[in-house]
């Protein structure tokens, strides 16, 4: 008689859901608890006909819950398989010790699942017999029915040495072999990965950045209302510049004037002292010359004088006269010589303070 009705306790849902899909697929009817309280109160009221327990759960654990299972005479013969990650050897030991038949290892493989199911079958056709084996009478019971039972009980130990050997062996080669599968395909995924970013990345293109929108026109009133003090400023700043401008442009124009004039001013001066130098060089001569003639005719008529008035005198008185002539004569020269250097001398004064005007001017 097949397994039709399984009792699946996990307290995690996906576990839950993952698992009743799966047997769900091999054509069986599933109900879940989530602890292994809830599990016992269902089994108060209701008799599955095999049961997946989880080790690790809030409150009581799978073991723990398995062995009241196996404590109840109404429940003993209920095949439990423990539905855990837990696959050392020595975790299946304490299950097989507590009343299971096996550990389903998680995740489930549909293989391995439906060896499970196939104990799970067996195991409930052994406790069906043996259930029919206590209610018949003792001398009812024939030679045939005692073989079938022990045949059945003979397998059903072969299966259990199946299971705690050749089981875990399988279960090690299916790690071994889905590692192995993942280490092999992480190269393929990579280069997978890398060809699909290079093509998306390839055939991306930035997006186009949305058109500037238009600055909104602001009231002229405002705007004037803004720049009027920054006018204001600047054309005060304006103002001030030009007006240094400006005065730097009198300063340098009239330094000019001023210096044209100056020349021209030098210039004429020492014209003027020029002429007047030779101007005074002339009077200086013509007075010089008249000067000479005036004492020349005075020591001339002085002589004439003299020598009228002694013409009776001796030869001695006339030549006193000439000496004395001579004398003034003399006389007169030199007085006529200090009267020329000492205007030669202011005219050269004239013309050195006219030199020195103009180069000062310059």
């Amino acid at each position: 008689m097949p397994v039709r009705h399984v009792l699946v306790v996990d307290d995690s849902k996906s576990a839950r859901l993952m698992l009743r899909k799966m047997l769900q697929g091999f054509g069986l009817t599933v109900d879940m608890a989530e602890s292994a309280e809830d599990a016992l109160n269902y089994l108060r009221d209701q008799r599955p006909d095999a049961i997946f327990m989880d080790h690790t759960m809030p409150g009581m654990d799978g073991l723990t819950a398995v062995r009241q299972i196996r404590n109840d005479p109404a429940t003993a013969a209920i095949p439990i398989a423990m539905y855990t990650s837990k696959d050392d050897p020595g975790y299946q030991m304490q299950a097989r010790s507590a009343g299971a038949i096996g550990v389903l290892t998680k995740p489930a493989m549909p293989d391995v699942l439906g060896v499970t199911l196939e104990r799970m079958h067996q195991a409930f056709d052994t406790a069906s017999i043996s259930s029919a084996a206590l209610v018949a009478p003792a001398a009812g019971i024939t030679v045939e029915q005692v073989e079938k039972l022990a045949l059945e009980k003979a397998e059903m130990v072969f299966y259990e040495a199946i299971e705690s050997q050749v089981l875990p062996l399988i279960n090690d080669v299916i790690a071994k072999l889905r590692r192995d599968f993942d280490t092999s395909q992480e190269p393929m995924i990579a280069r997978i990965a890398a060809r699909t970013c290079e093509a998306q990345l390839a055939e991306w293109r930035p997006p186009e950045p949305p058109p500037p929108e238009a600055p909104p026109l602001e009231d002229p009133g405002a705007v004037w209302t803004r720049l009027a003090p920054y006018m204001a400023e600047q054309l005060k700043i304006f103002r001030r510049e030009e007006r240094v401008a400006l005065e730097k442009l009198a300063r340098e124009t009239a330094a000019q004037i001023c210096q044209s004039q100056l020349h021209e001013l030098s210039g004429r001066l020492v014209q003027q002292l020029s002429n007047r130098y030779a101007e005074a060089v002339q009077k200086a001569g013509a007075v010089a010359r008249e000067a000479a003639g005036q004492v020349a005719r005075e020591a001339a008529l002085q002589a004439i004088s003299e020598a009228t008035a002694i013409r009776s005198g001796e030869r001695d008185a006339a030549v006193v006269i000439e000496q004395t002539a001579r004398q003034d004569w003399s006389h007169g020269q030199r007085e006529l010589k200090q009267l020329i250097y000492l205007i030669g001398g202011g005219a050269a004064a004239i013309g050195l303070g006219a030199a020195l005007l103009a180069y000062v001017a310059r």
